[in-house]
């Protein structure tokens, strides 16, 4: 298990922390390709209690999201998240 870094965006100023959820090896491979290419990890806990999770390019803005439900499916999420972005950038 590593450590994938995501700059978590809190309430109520939008204040960005730095913060990071232990993903398996495998996934934190695909994370590290992915920031290789110069994009970062975002989060943000809205209002309804959605987790938004991002892929962000600092020029481009988002360039991916994944929307869950604050809880135990979090991990799951950013799973998805990194292996569609991965897929997508892998086909090009």
């Amino acid at each position: 298990m590593s450590a994938i870094p995501f700059t978590q965006f809190m309430r109520p100023d939008g204040r960005p922390v730095q913060v990071s959820i232990e993903r398996p090896d495998a996934t934190m491979g695909k994370a590290l390709a992915i920031m290789g290419q110069g994009y970062r990890f975002e989060c943000e806990h809205l209002h309804d209690g959605t987790v938004s999770l991002t892929i962000t390019d600092p020029d481009q803005g988002d360039l991916d999201i994944e929307l869950v439900p604050n809880g135990p499916d979090v991990p799951a999420a950013v799973d998805r998240l990194i292996y569609r972005f991965s897929a997508r950038s892998e086909a090009r």
